[in-house]
């Protein structure tokens, strides 16, 4: 997150790490695998896979006949010589399937700018991406002189900001990754777990949740958000960044009410039956 103006000064907060929660070294592995199988231009072989990556032989087989399996490796000639690679459909399909609904939230970017606009924020769509981040998949800037600058891609703790507190309550969060992910984090203004429990639970009842100047005491952020699908944990938020105090507490709800019809399209977007590829 940057504060810019138009004549090019800016500033950075310092920069978050996190580590929490186990690591699978069987996930670890297949994401190697299949980070190495996008990446090869021509059929590879098991040897080739396990030799290149440092995998044991036999381990490297069993995940190749177990994502072969699952359509995610393809043989690319069942009928040659041995036995070698590539990306099997189900994987391209996925791939396409992401693609594709990345695509389509294109067409929000309209009323994402024109909350934007009306409101003097910086609008913006977060999706979770892994067991302790949120990645910012859209974002809409006002036009104005001096505004709160966020690049997409860009990723931040499941428990930070407006989202933070709606995540809190519904991410399905193991109590000791929450507590580890919640002692990881540093605050620009002091919040205990006690608070910050007592703010998620008022954004539970409430609809949205907000974070006034703990992330970054420059800034406020609200979010509210994308209705899952049933049974399944919070997925995406939709939120406003904006300068703390820019508006009193009594407009922020009428902020996150006009979120709301935004997180309605994403839901129709992300959640929509998927299509062939």
């Amino acid at each position: 997150m940057e504060i810019t103006n138009r004549r090019g000064a800016s500033r950075k907060p310092r920069e978050l790490s996190l580590t929490a929660g186990k690591v699978v070294g069987a996930a670890v592995h297949t994401a190697r695998l299949m980070t190495y199988a996008a990446g090869r231009r021509a059929p590879w072989s098991a040897a080739e896979a396990a030799r290149e990556l440092g995998l044991n032989s036999s381990t490297c087989f069993n995940l190749i006949q177990t994502l072969h399996a699952l359509g995610w490796l393809s043989e690319a000639d069942p009928a040659g010589p041995g036995r070698r690679y590539i990306l099997g459909r189900g994987f391209v399909g996925l791939a396409h399937r992401t693609a594709a609904r990345t695509s389509v939230l294109r067409d929000i970017m309209p009323r994402l700018q024109e909350y934007a606009d009306r409101w003097k924020v910086t609008a913006t769509i977060w999706q979770r991406q892994s067991l302790t981040r949120m990645e910012l998949v859209a974002v809409a800037s006002c036009q104005t002189a001096i505004n709160v600058q966020m690049p997409v891609g860009q990723r931040l703790p499941i428990l930070m900001g407006g989202m933070g507190r709606l995540m809190a309550l519904r991410a399905d969060l193991e109590p000791g990754a929450f507590d580890a992910i919640f002692e990881s984090l540093r605050w620009d203004r002091p919040l205990t777990r006690e608070q910050f429990m007592t703010q998620a639970r008022k954004a539970q009842r409430v609809g949205w949740g907000v974070d006034d100047g703990y992330m970054n005491r420059a800034v406020t952020a609200l979010a509210v958000p994308v209705a899952p699908e049933a049974g399944r944990p919070l997925e995406y938020v939709c939120s406003a960044t904006m300068f703390r105090h820019q508006y009193a507490s009594a407009v922020l709800p009428s902020l996150a009410e006009g979120l709301r019809p935004i997180a309605e399209a994403v839901r129709a977007i992300v959640h929509a039956p998927p299509s062939d590829p």
